[in-house]
């Protein structure tokens, strides 16, 4: 090199040349890269709707009994025992720091564990990436919905002992035993991936995934006896009738089809009237014998907004929602199964029988059980027939809404 130093100088001119160029084309790329694809962690919200839940923050840190409602970060855990019950939710970025609308919710059922694994969104407003959510469910039932996002939309995982569950927008119910997991989509279409192997579970079938093995194949989900629970069609005939008491009172309630966070729902309300009784209904005739059925299980999620009435008011009949299933009964003669729900405590003169107190504006995934077992356990006799679900709102100012509504038979 001393020998040729314009050897020397050339090599350094075009090292440096060249390093020039990898840093002229990197660093441009590497902010585009930051600003298309970078992700923000983002919060969940839980809400507690039935007794006491627990949440670890860390697997090191003492558990944390939530009654009401908090934040949780990825990495949290989420234990509910045999009588509680909660809901996982995220919401969209609002403008002016706001909340804006929830995007997914996780409704965790008793005795289950749900670990939130990640949540994330593009940390700007260039990017078309989608947000990311997963979580780790090591056991027990949850309920996912999946709200269909714009323009980027949002990726939602389920993660379990068996295998992994990629969910598009829609609903899902996922059930973790110690040796399967059963999930089963009621709208939308979800991606079970387990052994190596990828199976579709389309709307109305069920996939049961066994511990080290590859994905069973679909099959259809128990029978609904029920049409157009969902809302995605009208209402009216042929399948929800809308009824008014008094029917000829032009203060009545009304009943309307409505979107709430992309949920279709039917909303039942009476708002800013006179303090007078008023009862408003949709049914649904259903005339469906029911003898060859050993399991039925009814199912709907309520939202309550307002109720004026405190409780189900004096008589314990004026809830802001409750449903009747009227029957005929093995032995030929009419009967009728009655449930509601409400959020604001009654006086203590008042007592409230045949229903249940939930939280105010929060979803509530309500679900029988076994008819055919509750009834007995009720006093009431089984049913051979069923001939309509009634949903109604009743008292003097109301404002509720309901969805989901689900006969699962089998």
């Amino acid at each position: 090199m001393r020998k040729n130093p314009a050897r020397l100088g050339w090599a350094i001119l075009l090292i440096s040349f060249t390093v020039f160029c990898l840093l002229a084309v990197s660093i441009p790329l590497g902010v585009r890269w930051f600003l298309l694809h970078s992700q923000v962690t983002q919060s969940g919200l839980v809400r507690v709707t039935i007794g006491t839940v627990l949440l670890l923050p860390s697997a090191d840190s003492d558990p944390i009994a939530v009654v009401d409602a908090r934040p949780v970060e990825p990495g949290t855990l989420i234990k509910t025992d045999q009588r509680s019950q909660a809901a996982l939710s995220f919401h969209a970025p609002g403008s002016d720091g706001q909340t804006g609308p929830e995007t997914a919710t996780v409704q965790i059922y008793p005795s289950a564990n749900v670990l939130l694994a990640q949540a994330s969104r593009p940390r700007f407003a260039v990017s078309s990436d989608p947000a990311r959510f997963a979580i780790d469910v090591g056991s027990g039932r949850v309920r996912v919905y999946v709200a269909a996002v714009q323009p980027n939309g949002q990726d939602f995982v389920v993660n379990t002992p068996h295998g992994v569950v990629t969910l598009e927008p829609g609903s899902y119910a996922v059930q973790v035993s110690a040796d399967q997991t059963q999930i089963v989509t009621r709208q939308g279409q979800a991606v079970v991936e387990a052994n190596d192997q990828q199976v579709a579970v389309s709307e109305g079938s069920s996939v049961t995934v066994q511990a080290g093995q590859a994905p069973g194949d679909p099959n259809a989900a128990a029978e609904n006896l029920i049409a157009n629970g969902d809302f995605q069609q009208p209402l009216g005939a042929p399948t929800w009738l809308v009824s008014r008491y008094p029917a000829d009172d032009p203060t009545a309630g009304s009943a309307e089809l409505t979107t709430v966070s992309g949920r279709s729902a039917a909303r039942l309300s009476r708002i800013n009237q006179p303090p007078t009784h008023s009862e408003v209904a949709i049914t649904q005739v259903l005339d469906r014998s029911v003898h060859d059925y050993e399991y039925l299980n009814l199912q709907m999620d309520v939202l309550l907004r307002w109720q004026s009435l405190p409780g189900a008011g004096e008589q314990s009949s004026e809830f802001p929602l409750m449903f009747r299933l009227d029957y005929e009964d093995i032995y030929g003669s009419h009967q009728f199964w009655t449930h509601g729900f409400y959020y604001q405590d009654p006086p203590a003169q008042w007592v409230v029988t045949g229903g249940q107190k939930i939280p105010q504006n929060i979803w509530f995934p309500f679900e029988s059980g076994n008819l055919l077992e509750r009834l007995k356990a009720e006093g009431l006799p089984p049913p051979a027939t069923i001939n309509y679900l009634k949903v109604y709102a009743s008292g003097h100012n109301y404002d509720s809404l309901v969805t989901e509504i689900r006969l699962v038979a089998r």
